[in-house]
């Protein structure tokens, strides 16, 4: 009797056993995938030659500045963490491919940080993110939003943390949040205003904490003093892009147009502003809310750009994937009640008030934090909590269904090498009619080639053996004395 009980259990457990080894081997072949294709693979996407790269090589003397002359005002009020990271692994690398590898590394560090905080495993993780088209193609090009958005997700984990225990915050704690909100704020300046909104909120819960846990009227005293030196000097080096704009141009989003108080600061720029056609006067809740579900989406690309006025910069988060993450959340708060799941439902209602409402509400790529947060979120409540509907096998199964469907419609274009190497992308984009009329020391202005000017620059003809200037006539017009090609 007892060896047939033991025979039929032993089969669920191992078909279960079998269907997580399946998942855990995609999960790796994904990741080495992934990584060769930004490894090989030359990003010839619009931004990323237009001014990461660009920047990246300037800032690590790859490129220097002198050979190279493109909108220097955004160079000198953007922050630049990210072109920082890039063009690090450029230059230990001597390969600019190796750019695509700050948004791939900072995908795996969040899956690290998921595992060790809070024990989702690493195959559910890297299915469930690359499932959403956004985060698939910002994984292997040379953008900075991506990386952006996993230091605010991680902010906001750290804050969900805080919020569903009762114990104060370790020194680890504190450092991951610190180094979050340096990498998050000095990345995207979209950003700044979020990763402040969220450390305040962090603010508040320590000091609630420390007053619950201080035992007389002296000890809170003593740590006031310690941490409001501390908290400033972190807000300094968190917030060094704005405060350094501030000091230097009077405008913390320098180069950007910004109106405070019906004054107008100094800018270069004006506000971008933009919508698709048929929401050009709706509130930016509802184009938020378009933009999730997917109403009138743009093909999934890395920008969601589409030259139907409608649908440009509209969706990339995959429209039944989020209403899949949104669902499960509220399945998981109505078979689960407790603090752990009421605290996430908060935490998503109120992230998702703010993100509803930030100006380009609907231009997701600005947002991944949302999403990423989301789906982190329902993996830890899973971990937590499984039942005959829904248990990690079911949701990665489920994951990895939304992956290939996203794989299916973009071609898999973003998840294996399509040998687009420094050498074929010379051969599409750069014209050797204009290369041949190049002289050493030439001081020339490509007004027309932008944003593939920069390809144009020594580094990449090192067979010409001489080094000269080129300005990529893009916001920097065309000086008199430079030859126009």
């Amino acid at each position: 009797m007892n060896l047939n009980v033991r025979n039929k259990t032993s089969k669920p457990q191992k078909s279960r056993l079998r269907l997580e080894t399946v998942l855990k081997a995609i999960a790796c072949i994904l990741t080495i995938s992934v990584f060769l294709k930004g490894m090989i693979d030359v990003d010839g996407t619009f931004d990323t030659w237009g001014y990461h790269l660009p920047y990246a090589a300037r800032i690590w003397g790859i490129v220097p500045a002198e050979q190279f002359i493109n909108m220097e005002e955004r160079f000198r009020g953007f922050p630049l963490l990210g072109e920082f990271f890039q063009g690090f692994l450029w230059l230990i690398t001597q390969r600019v491919q190796s750019a695509n590898l700050v948004g791939f590394f900072s995908l795996v560090l969040y899956s690290y940080f998921l595992k060790r905080y809070f024990q989702v495993a690493y195959y559910l993780s890297a299915i469930a993110f690359l499932a959403v088209p956004l985060i698939q193609a910002h994984a292997v090009n040379s953008y900075v939003d991506l990386i952006a958005n996993i230091f605010l997700a991680m902010i906001i984990m750290m804050a969900y943390l805080l919020f569903k225990q009762r114990d104060l915050p370790s020194i680890r704690d504190l450092l991951i949040i610190f180094l979050a909100g340096v990498g998050s704020s000095n990345c995207k300046p979209q950003l700044e205003p979020l990763v402040f909104i969220a450390l305040v909120f962090i603010a508040f819960r320590i000091v609630w904490l420390r007053l619950h846990h201080s035992s007389n009227k002296q000890q809170l005293i003593s740590w006031i003093f310690k941490a409001i030196p501390l908290a400033l000097l972190a807000s300094l080096l968190i917030f060094a892009t704005p405060i350094k704009n501030t000091l230097i141009h009077g405008n913390p989003f320098y180069p950007v147009r910004i109106e405070l108080a019906g004054k107008v600061l100094n800018h270069a720029l004006p506000m971008y502003d933009d919508a698709p056609g048929y929401l050009a006067n709706a509130p930016r809740a509802q184009r938020w809310l378009y933009s999730i579900i997917e109403v009138k989406p743009a093909y999934w690309n890395h920008d969601q750009y589409s030259q139907n006025p409608d649908r440009n910069r509209m969706g990339g988060f995959f429209g039944a994937y989020v209403l899949f993450q949104v669902l499960l959340l509220i399945y998981l708060i109505a078979r689960n009640r407790n603090r752990n799941n009421y605290t996430a439902g908060i935490v998503v209602g109120v992230m998702s008030l703010v993100a509803a409402n930030f100006p380009q509400s609907h231009e997701l790529r600005y947002f991944m934090y949302w999403m990423i947060v989301l789906i982190s979120l329902n993996l830890y409540l899973v971990t937590n909590y499984q039942d005959r509907l829904i248990n990690l096998r079911r949701l990665g199964s489920i994951s990895l269904i939304a992956l290939i469907i996203v794989g299916i419609k973009t071609s898999f274009v973003y998840l294996y090498p399509n040998f687009n190497t420094l050498a074929a992308f010379k051969e599409k984009k750069i014209i050797p009619e204009i290369m041949a009329q190049i002289e050493p020391g030439d001081k020339i202005c490509l007004p027309k080639l932008y944003p593939y000017a920069f390809a144009y620059t020594p580094w990449f003809h090192p067979e010409l053996g001489y080094t000269y200037k080129v300005r990529s006539g893009f916001l920097d017009p065309c000086a008199k004395s430079e030859k126009i090609l």
